[in-house]
Order: C-alpha cells, then structure tokens, then sequence
C-alpha cells in the first residue's frame, strides 16, 4: 500500500511539474512588418525591439517578427491585425484615408524637423485620446524623418519649384506642392525612381531614408532641406489577445512601447539620416541646399494655407493642432 501511495505522489508530482511548464511556455506573437528585411525599419529598430522585448518579457511571451509583407501588403497590415491573422504589426494609419480623423497632423508643413521629438508628441497626443484608432491596441507612434524636396533639376530657392512634377502623396502634400508651384503627382514609393528616370516625373517629397532605400537618391541629384512634414506609423496589437496577456507581459509592451519606442525610432533614424547625408556631400554628383532664414521664410510663407486651412476645416482640427504645437514645444524642451 505504501509502495502504491508513493508511487501515486510521485505521478501527480510528476504531472504537477508537466502542467506548471505547459503553462510556463512564453505566449507567441506574431509581428507583421510590410517591409523588407534588410530595410531600414525591420532590421534597425522593429527587430530588435521584438528581441528586446522577449528578453525583458521573463518568459511570458515570444515575440516573431515576419517581414516582407509575408501576412498581407502594406494597407492590409490594419486588417489582418484586427483578424488576428498578426498579433502586432506596424501599419500606416494614412493608407486608409478619412478613417482615423486628425491622423494627418504631422504631415502639416514646417511645423517640426525632428522625427523623435514629432514621435513622442504625436504618442501623447494617442495617450490623451486626441488621436483615436479604435479596433486596435496601439502601443506606440512613431513619425517619418521630415518631407524634403529632391529632384532631378536644381532646387535653389522657391523660385526653382515652379513647373516641376513632384511625388505627392495624400491631399496634405498635394495641396503643399500646389502651393510652392509645382505639380503634384500620387505615385506608390517603388516606383518613383523609374518614373524620375523617364521624365514622367521631376522629383519627389520624401524623407532622406526612404529616397536612399529605394535608390531615388539616384535619380535626384538634387535636394531641398526644408522640412514638409511626415507620415505617422502605428506599432498596434490585436486587442483581445492583448488583453489576455499576463500583467507582466503587458508591463513590458508598456515600458518599451509609448514615447520610448518614439525616441527609439526617432534617434535611430536621425542617425541613418546623417549617413544619408554624408553621403550626398561626399559625392560631387550631389547637391544640398539649406536655406537661410529669408528663404525659409519665403516657404513658410508660402505653405501657412496648409496648415490654416486643415484647422480651419473643423474645431476640433484647430484644437488638435494647438495640441500639438504644444507637445511639441514639451518634447523639444525634455530633450534639451
């Protein structure tokens, strides 16, 4: 009998063990990512911070990142997360346009040049629920490198705009180009450079890494340092399987989420964007211009309807907008 109780402690010990490592398994998600792997964004920031955050999860959850757009294109990143065919994904809230009122506001013209500093304001603006994305847990915001002017044909001062046939996407660029005199053309990124290169366009308003990605820069000798404004990227997760997470799991997306995956992003792509930089000015093919301040106080000038105008279209745009100068001006003055 003794022999038979033992034996039976032992089983249940046994499976007691069994079951507590089922249950120690880490939860594992899935990271969709539209881009390339070697592209910027996964391989620099997105990747590692899937590393990080396994690591600093103690075990409860496993982050996979699967680039390339292996779960869906870029504009379906949003659906295929809310589907839960992807737990996180990045997803570029502008791809759907007209769905999340106020998304635009960082792509008003001149209103910052500093991708970290635009990021966090444009997260406290999420936190505080003036920018609403519902459908989605968002656990972070982040913000292009500011819009510059890079073409095939000198740039040296408003003046230069007139006539050209520039790569504008959404109403916000489009109305900006209009306003500096050039020709707004909707085109997907990947195909500019072909375009540029057979005279159906001139240039293109992009931020410096995107035109060295996709090897624009080739094709555009030429550059304007003004900044045009960006685009806001999301890093969301499907919110029922956040909420099934352990408090620990969802205490570590806290900690390197929010305005930390901002200055993350942000201080990560200053950085590739000096090399981009570099790169021009070592090579006599290229040319950058930066205004001085009567220049860009001609293109100010000139571009103050964009932002006028999308307050003007609703209060609630102006009081956004005056959020966001103000967040703006509180992250600037944190990161001196």
């Amino acid at each position: 009998m003794f022999i038979r109780r033992s034996a039976l402690a032992c089983a249940c010990a046994v499976m007691t063990l069994v079951a507590g490592a089922a249950s120690a398994e880490p939860q594992k998600l899935t990271f969709s990512v539209f881009e390339p792997p070697q592209a910027f964004g996964p391989a620099k920031v997105y990747g590692p911070w899937a590393q990080d955050v396994t690591a600093a999860s103690g075990g409860t959850m496993e982050v996979e990142m699967l680039a390339g757009g292996q779960l869906g294109a870029p504009a379906a990143q949003l659906e295929i997360v809310q589907n839960g065919v992807a737990d996180i994904a990045i997803i570029i809230p502008s791809f759907t346009p007209g769905r999340f009122p106020g998304n635009e506001i960082a792509e008003l013209p001149f209103l910052w040049d500093d991708p970290t500093v635009a990021g966090i304001a444009v997260t406290r603006l999420v936190e505080k629920g003036l920018l609403k994305y519902p459908g989605v847990k968002v656990l972070a915001a982040d913000v292009t490198g500011p819009y510059q002017v890079h073409a095939s044909k000198p740039v040296n001062s408003l003046d230069d705009m007139k006539g050209l046939r520039l790569r504008a996407a959404g109403p916000v660029f489009a109305q900006a180009t209009a306003l500096l005199g050039a020709t707004p053309v909707g085109m997907p990124t990947p195909s500019v450079a072909e375009n540029i290169s057979r005279g159906v366009l001139d240039g293109t308003l992009q931020d410096w890494t995107l035109v060295n990605a996709f090897r624009i820069i080739d094709a555009t000798p030429h550059h304007f340092d003004f900044p045009m404004g960006g685009v806001t990227a999301l890093l969301v997760m499907n919110q029922q399987v956040y909420d099934e997470l352990p408090d620990e799991a969802k205490a570590v997306l806290e900690e390197y989420g929010g305005a930390a995956f901002a200055r993350r992003w942000g201080d990560v792509l200053k950085a590739e964007e000096r090399a981009v930089r570099e790169q021009v000015q070592a090579d006599p093919d290229q040319t950058a211009v930066s205004p001085d301040a009567a220049e860009a106080a001609r293109w100010t000038e000139a571009l103050q309807p964009v932002v006028d105008d999308w307050a003007a279209k609703s209060p609630e745009n102006a009081a956004l907008l005056e959020a966001f100068k103000a967040e703006l001006d509180a992250a600037a003055s944190a990161a001196n």
